[in-house]
């Protein structure tokens, strides 16, 4: 075989392998579940934790009740029921869930195999977002007072910090070095929360309106919930557009040409590239009827 003929066997090899690469960076569906948009996690079985948060965006008289659980091939059943507007959740070291209340002003339980019981109460105003840390304690967004709440894993609850900067504080998120990462649902800012309390703009998305954040190895990926649109943002506050055209919709296909509708919540799959987002799955809504909630796969 000729030099020339190696050549363009090479050319050839690194044109399908880009090319497998590009085709896997999709966006697909994975599950309906008949729930409002609130938290999602994902345990380490695969297995994802959509937190019905109600069917109605403000109204308490329809807030969420349930957690549903979807099972990596798109199976939805209920996990656990008795919660009062479920929102943002996360999972401790020992495979615990811990449950936002938003309606009920706390933090449920949630052990393995369901049973609800209540986690913490004191300092606890609007919850949305948990993050948990290596020591298992909690960082709770509190909406309803502008501040994140810090709970130890013996329920220990005290308030870590309050700024005018944080405006219904939604999703949050924790890098290496112990700094938080906060997305306001009122306004696209995205902020940096030093451990010592020190509050930043970090970024701003388009949209005004932001839904949850997650960290993966050095990236800040972030829900811009009205602009319909995920994005990558550094942890030095660089933006970058990850997946969706804008347009609001539920068409699945290569990532700036997929549409979500109204995204909420962002979770990390086991493998630590793929990620999940729930979104209002009735595309005609104008982002207030909150069900049912459609799970989505983005393979980047």
């Amino acid at each position: 075989m000729t030099f020339w003929t190696w050549q363009a066997l090479t050319v050839l090899l690194i044109g399908l392998i880009g090319r497998t690469t590009a085709d896997a960076q999709q966006v697909e569906t994975l599950a309906e579940v008949p729930g409002g948009t609130g938290g999602l996690v994902v345990d380490r079985a695969g297995n994802l934790y959509s937190a019905d948060f109600g069917a109605i965006l403000g109204d308490a008289e329809t807030a969420g009740t349930k957690v549903f659980r979807i099972s990596p091939e798109g199976k939805v059943e209920v996990f656990a029921e008795g919660l009062e507007g479920a929102s943002g959740n996360a999972i401790d070291s020992k495979g615990t869930l811990f449950q936002s209340n938003i309606r009920g002003n706390a933090i449920s339980r949630i052990t393995p195999d369901g049973v609800v019981s209540t986690f913490v109460t004191e300092g606890i105003e609007l919850p949305v977002g948990i993050v948990i840390d290596a020591e298992d304690t909690l960082w709770v967004a509190n909406c309803g007072s502008a501040s994140i709440q810090k709970v130890t894993a013996d329920g220990v609850s005290t308030r870590f910090v309050e700024s005018p900067l944080l405006k219904c504080p939604n999703g949050i998120t924790l890098d290496r070095n112990h700094n938080l990462y906060v997305a306001n649902f009122e306004g696209g800012d995205v902020l940096k929360i030093t451990p010592a309390g020190e509050v930043s703009v970090l970024a701003t998305l388009p949209g005004n309106n932001n839904g949850h954040i997650v960290h993966v190895d050095g990236s800040l990926f972030v829900v811009a919930r009205t602009a319909h649109q995920v994005y990558q943002v550094s942890l030095t506050g660089q933006v970058k557009l990850l997946a969706g055209s804008g347009e609001k919709g539920g068409k699945d296909g290569p990532l700036l040409e997929a549409t979500f509708c109204y995204p909420n919540d962002i979770a990390l799959g086991l493998d630590g590239r793929t990620l999940y987002v729930n979104e209002i799955a009735d595309e005609s809504t104008a982002g207030m009827t909150l069900a049912p909630t459609r799970v989505r796969v983005i393979q980047r």
